[in-house]
């Protein structure tokens, strides 16, 4: 999987689509059904909130250049919640949004 450089992410708008699209639980059978995410599951504490989950999760995918693989789950998973963020989870570096 390879990231796209034209785009900037809105880290704050991606954790606050976690958040309202998933539970603690909900996050982690997400996360543990998908081969490009086996090793995150590795890296989730029993006692992390969905919060700590889902800045694990943006940061695992930045290192690994997921976040567009990982955005595009979202979508497909929680398609009502993606649509509410949607707008305001990528910022086009060349001016636009």
């Amino acid at each position: 999987m390879t990231g796209d450089d034209r785009f900037e992410y809105n880290l704050r708008a991606i954790r606050e689509l976690l958040v309202v699209a998933y539970s603690a639980v909900d996050l982690r059978a997400l996360i543990a059904y998908d081969e490009e995410f086996r090793r995150l599951r590795y890296e989730f504490a029993d006692s992390d909130s969905i919060l700590v989950l889902a800045d694990k999760t943006i940061d695992y995918c930045l290192r690994r250049l997921l976040m567009d693989y990982f955005l595009s789950l979202v979508a497909d998973d929680r398609p009502a919640q993606y649509a509410r963020f949607e707008g305001k989870l990528r910022v086009d570096r060349e001016g636009g949004a």
